[in-house]
Order: structure tokens, then sequence, then C-alpha cells
């Protein structure tokens, strides 16, 4: 399948699923995710803000991160492809942004470099078990990934999980995969 066809076949599937389903595997995939050391380890929190299309549920996890005091930074997306870091205090800054993405109002934005022995948790739409990641096709994580030196976990559910896919010279693999079944490693190169 192509890119394309990835993208739509696993977003369909993961758009009939129900709220609930969303809910209890997003509860179970949360609940792997932080048995990995690499979280464990962490000193900031790059993490996606699920706001569409059924994606793994994200909001549980910042608002346990936040009551422990753990700095949380969300994605805000920028002209020309770029996106940028900020300190989240609280669930309730945020708002719709671009492309109806949850981020930080303007008045609570406090933009940040990706601190050291950050762990960046990432959406995608489909990955393989060799964790390639299949975004929307912006291209936004990936720039940012290029450059991130830490640990990157993507999350999905077993649906999303695709026997291969496409690889660009540009498009950046996941360390992690975590799936309400399975937490895929990506191999040391």
């Amino acid at each position: 399948m192509t890119k394309a066809e990835i993208r739509q076949h696993c977003l369909e599937a993961r758009r009939a699923m129900s709220s609930q389903q969303v809910a209890a595997k997003s509860s179970v995939i949360i609940d792997q995710l932080k048995t990995l050391p690499a979280f464990a380890r962490a000193s900031a929190f790059l993490c996606y803000v699920s706001s569409k299309d059924n994606e793994v549920d994200t909001h549980g996890l910042i608002a346990c991160l936040l009551k422990k005091r753990q700095a949380v930074l969300v994605p805000i997306t920028e002209p020309g492809g770029r996106l940028e870091w900020s300190r989240l205090w609280a669930l309730d800054e945020l708002a719709p942004g671009r492309f109806g993405i949850l981020e930080p109002a303007a008045a609570h934005r406090r933009i940040m470099q990706a601190p050291p022995n950050a762990v960046a948790v990432v959406p995608g739409i489909a990955f393989t078990p060799e964790c390639d990641r299949v975004g929307y096709g912006g291209g936004y994580f990936d720039r940012f990934l290029a450059t991130f030196g830490g640990p990157v976990i993507g999350l999905a559910f077993d649906l999303q999980i695709v026997s291969r896919a496409e690889r660009a010279s540009h498009d950046v693999p996941t360390d992690f995969v975590i799936t309400e079944s399975f937490i895929y490693r990506r191999a040391a190169p």
C-alpha cells in the first residue's frame, strides 16, 4: 500500500472505534508507556495532545504528569512546517489551533527548547513493527525529530500497525511503538 492508502485505511479504522474502545485501549497503552525505563528516567515530556480522529488519548497522561509537577511541553504547529514546544501548566490552557489540534492558547504559550533527558511521545496514523512512522503528511514531527536527541515513543492502537510502509529519506522512525497488546522496539542501527 502507498502512504496515502495506509493513511486512509488506518484513519477509517480508527474513526470507526467507539469512544469506550478508545478510552479502554488508551488506558492500557498509557499503563504500558509508564513501564518503559526511558519514560521513567525522563526529566521532561514532549507530548502530543490527542485532539482528533480517535488518537490514543493523552489527556490522562498529561494530567498525571502535571499533578506530579513533571515538565510537560506540548507542540504548537507554526507556519513553514515547524513545531515549537510550549510548557504546559494545566489542561485548561489548551484551545483548538491549526488543523483543529489542541495547543496552548496565545496567553498561555511558554516556548522552550527540549530540555536534556527529555522523551518525546508522538502520534502517528500508522507504524510498522520496525517503528517506522506514517504521520498526517505535513512533516512537522519529522522535521523536529531529525534534530531531537532523546527517546521517541509512538502511541498507537493495534489496528494502526502495518507490515510495511514506504520510507522517504526525511522520515524519522520512533524508538518504540506502544499498542494495547505490544511494545515494539527499533533494532539498533
